[in-house]
């Protein structure tokens, strides 16, 4: 037995035990930097905050769904290697391994008896796990719980462990954690109903809207988006087509207002607040992705995603695209085409 007490000495001994079964209570996104992917077999994990949703989700790219077990009150940390394992306070996340301002702790075991026992206990918790969430739809939906209430941590700066601010390339992207929407809009002067916005948002009781609000988009009433979703908006020329170097960006719904503007079609206020901690981007906006978004959306292959000919767009049937036309711009990027 060797007890480490420093996160030098953990990391070494994680290195060493080359961990192919672990139970922990929380993954960070640092996760690869201490364990092998190609190593890691089977891992238990708490599917509650604390864990960061998105290495949870590749994690399970990596080694694959039904190896990735959830136990909501899991809070042991076992990293079992076919030689020793580490036993101790240790998440797997920077806050555990890396030189954070957490006392960590833990030993490591060589023996056969206590790695057998070890392997048991494991085998325990796998078996309670599968009982909670026998299905791999029963992980992502639990996961996509977890995702929301990442993000209203993550808002409010109450994370102890930070998100990365990076965000991939759209070639790179792939999670299915993040709702996206595609929108465009045009400038206009909004006609709030601050009626609606006061009873759904009590902090903004005797602020004007403009003053609570960096951002807000108005929607169909019927049209569905959710709090924690992502619309890319995008400025539209008059015939609905993009302008060639018009505005592109990123917002995150921070609310979502039920008529919550005065308006005879689009009622619906979706809005990001002024004061919360920003978030990463699902993907970059990059200058070659912006022209590769504009040529997708004026070749004519995605009509529900533009205003043209439209008496009254909707949200809801240019959502059902989303996923085609997001893999139209990588084919676009991956081509190389000089058009864009």
């Amino acid at each position: 037995m060797r007890i480490c007490t420093d996160s030098k000495q953990l990391r070494k001994a994680i290195k060493e035990v080359a961990p192919s079964k672990i139970a922990v209570a929380f993954v960070g996104g640092g996760w690869k930097r201490y364990v092998s992917s190609a190593r890691l077999k089977e891992i238990i994990i708490s599917p509650t905050i604390g864990s960061n949703p998105k290495a949870i989700e590749e994690i399970m790219d990596f080694i694959g769904a039904k190896n990735v077990h959830f136990l909501d009150n899991l809070h042991s940390k076992i990293y079992l290697g076919s030689e020793s394992a580490l036993l101790g306070s240790v998440n797997l996340s920077d806050n555990g391994f890396a030189d954070s301002h957490n006392f960590e702790s833990g030993v490591v075991l060589n023996d056969a008896a206590n790695l057998e026992l070890l392997n048991d206990v494991f085998e325990a918790y796998k078996a309670s796990a599968k009982r909670l969430y026998p299905t791999e739809k029963s992980k992502k939906d639990k996961l996509q719980q977890l995702m929301k209430q990442w993000q209203i941590m993550e808002w409010n700066n109450l994370n102890t462990e930070r998100d990365s601010n990076t965000s991939p390339s759209i070639t790179e992207y792939k999670s299915d954690l993040d709702r996206i929407h595609l929108a465009w809009y045009q400038p206009a002067e909004l006609n709030y109903n601050k009626k609606s916005i006061n009873g759904a948002i009590p902090d903004a009781i005797g602020l004007e809207p403009d003053d609570y609000f960096e951002d807000a988009l108005m929607f169909h009433e019927e049209d569905s988006v959710q709090k924690g979703d992502w619309v890319l908006c995008w400025q539209c020329r008059n015939d609905g087509l993009p302008y060639e170097n018009g505005p592109m960006y990123w917002m995150p719904v921070h609310h979502v207002v039920p008529n919550g503007f005065c308006d005879d079609t689009y009622t619906k206020l979706v809005g990001k607040e002024k004061n919360l901690t920003p978030l990463a981007d699902p993907f970059r906006l990059d200058k070659t992705t912006k022209k590769a978004i504009r040529a997708a959306l004026c070749s004519g292959k995605f009509p529900a995603l533009v205003s043209r000919n439209a008496d009254v767009w909707r949200l809801t049937p240019a959502d059902k695209v989303v996923p085609k036309f997001l893999d139209h711009v990588r084919s676009i990027i991956k081509g190389g085409n000089q058009d864009i």
